[in-house]
């Protein structure tokens, strides 16, 4: 079942209360408080990947922003206020229906119904086609595989009452074709019944036509028609993590209270964390302590105005592409030309409509984690690269000092050269990225999984001791083995050896490394395909 968080739900009864106070009062502030909860819904919801849900309050907030423009709808009548209030019960029930148990595991065992493991992922996709179709069974293989829970069904079919997928996959019969009306009617159904689920659409033709229309009938990703199955596994993992990307940080620099307080207010409702300094002398240190995603700058501030700040700010590389935002009430379209072209990202008058401020906030960050991502990303596999990856070791490593447990894992496909020589690269490349996608379908969000360079991988185990990441990874180890390559004369296999090595017998990110690396060559040593934890005989074969 694909749950909402209880924050979600808090922030829904907040938005009930207000469109309750609104209808006893009749005060339009009340409405306009209304609106921005709504459109600070419809934003959680869309950072969830709660596409469905997001839609009915995009809706809802469309409906609700027509009495902003228009005068003459003000007061809303009885009539329209009745159906906001039918649009708006109907998003809530959606919402309590999949609200989150007090207690619940983010993870499945697959070991024993008693034993919950955090580490196996277990996530429910439905796979819809026509009875029979081979790309149904192939799929269901491979998801379950990598730790998640496939289900088919056919077109006529109707998914069990309690069961809420994370993902939708829809086969069409006939490939690189436009999806025919039956089709199109069953998923509008599907859209209709799980509105929590993100749906894609497989093998759709390169046409603006077909695209728009799978879009209508309640599509979210079309997946191209030359794109292999393999990479649908990609995509739903890439799902899965971006459900608990970190949190929005907006760095506000402005000298009135008042503003700074109008301004906190709105990022609020968009549930975007930010923090308020008075004067820019202070930016670097606020910088360097919080971390900011964007920064909103007032243009005229004591000492400095916030383009003199921007060019000081660009001049330090880590701070060289942070979304600056400038706020204030200069009209002169002269002046906010040269503002941007002086090193700001967007300029914003002052007073700013709040939902806007945070639609363009949004977008700005959302642009830049993605800038992020590619520098820090591996193209390949979509893991951390090598620097992004002892990087994020160093920051594992001081958490968890002095008396936390971490565990680091260096890991080696084996004889990975042979596979390149007898099979051709393109095969080699899938063996890689196979392992990486095993790695991220089995570990948690919170590990750390990179590519090292070539074959190599690193992994680090927060709050796991060397025994525990032992036996964790020789489950890996042993599922890959079993994992077939597909090749143009059949299937290969291969495997990969492992060395390990923990706190606190080595205490800095470099030593662990160094350590792990060592125990990595002594399973090579000792036959691969084995696991070895440093300064220990032990092995798992």
């Amino acid at each position: 079942m694909n749950e909402v968080s209880h924050s979600l739900i808090a922030l829904a009864k907040t938005l009930d209360l207000r469109w309750q106070n609104y209808r006893s009062s009749g005060e339009f502030d009340q409405f306009v408080e209304f609106t921005l909860l709504l459109n600070g819904l419809t934003e959680r919801l869309n950072q969830h990947h709660l596409p469905g849900l997001a839609g009915a309050c995009q809706e809802l907030e469309n409906r609700a922003l027509a009495f902003f423009t228009d005068h003459t709808l003000r007061p809303v009548s009885d009539e329209q206020a009745e159906g906001i209030s039918q649009q708006l019960n109907v998003i809530l029930q959606l919402l309590h229906r999949h609200e989150m148990p007090a207690v619940m595991a983010k993870r499945l065992s697959d070991a024993t119904d008693e034993e919950r493991d955090p580490w196996v992922r277990q996530r429910n996709v439905l796979i819809v086609s026509r009875p029979g179709h081979a790309w149904r069974a192939a799929l269901i293989e491979q998801l379950s595989f990598y730790g998640f829970r496939p289900h088919g069904i056919d077109w006529e079919e109707t998914p069990e009452a309690d069961e809420e997928p994370l993902a939708i996959i829809v086969v069409p019969d006939q490939e690189n074709s436009i999806y025919p009306q039956h089709t199109l009617a069953a998923l509008q159904k599907l859209r209709a019944r799980h509105l929590a689920s993100y749906v894609y659409c497989l093998s759709v033709p390169a046409s603006l036509e077909a695209i728009v229309t799978l879009q209508r009938a309640g599509a979210n990703v079309c997946i191209p028609a030359e794109y292999k199955l393999s990479d649908m596994l990609s995509r739903i993992l890439d799902l899965v993590e971006s459900r608990e990307q970190e949190t929005y940080r907006v760095l506000i620099v402005e000298d009135s209270k008042t503003a700074t307080a109008h301004i906190q207010r709105a990022l609020k409702l968009h549930s975007i964390d930010s923090r308020a300094i008075n004067t820019p002398l202070s930016l670097l240190q606020a910088c360097a302590d919080y971390r900011p995603h964007a920064i909103l700058m007032d243009m005229y501030m004591p000492f400095c105005t916030g383009v003199e700040v921007t060019r000081a700010l660009r001049q330090i590389p880590e701070y060289h592409a942070v979304p600056v935002i400038y706020l204030s009430g200069e009209t002169d379209i002269g002046q906010q030309v040269e503002a941007l072209r002086l090193g700001g990202d967007q300029f914003l008058t002052k007073p700013a409509n709040p939902i806007i401020l945070g639609a363009v906030v949004k977008t700005k960050i959302d642009r830049y984690r993605d800038m992020l991502r590619s520098g820090r990303h591996d193209g390949l596999t979509g893991l951390l690269n090598h620097s992004a990856s002892k990087e994020q070791l160093e920051q594992m490593l001081r958490r968890a000092l002095p008396a936390g447990h971490l565990t680091v894992a260096m890991i080696d496909i084996d004889r990975f050269k042979s596979i390149n020589d007898n099979y051709g690269h393109p095969v080699g490349d899938q063996v890689i990225r196979s392992l990486a996608w095993l790695l991220r379908g089995r570990l948690r969000n919170t590990d750390l999984i990179g590519r090292y360079g070539g074959e190599e991988f690193i992994v680090a185990l927060s709050g796991v001791d060397a025994d525990l990441a032992t036996t964790l990874l020789n489950r890996i180890r042993e599922d890959f083995a079993r994992l077939p390559h597909a090749h143009g004369r059949g299937a290969l296999r291969a495997s990969f050896s492992c060395g390990v090595a923990a706190l606190p017998d080595h205490v800095t990110g470099s030593s662990l490394i160094e350590a792990a690396d060592e125990a990595l060559l002594q399973a090579k040593r000792d036959g691969r395909n084995r696991i070895v934890a440093a300064g220990r005989q032990q092995q798992e074969q």
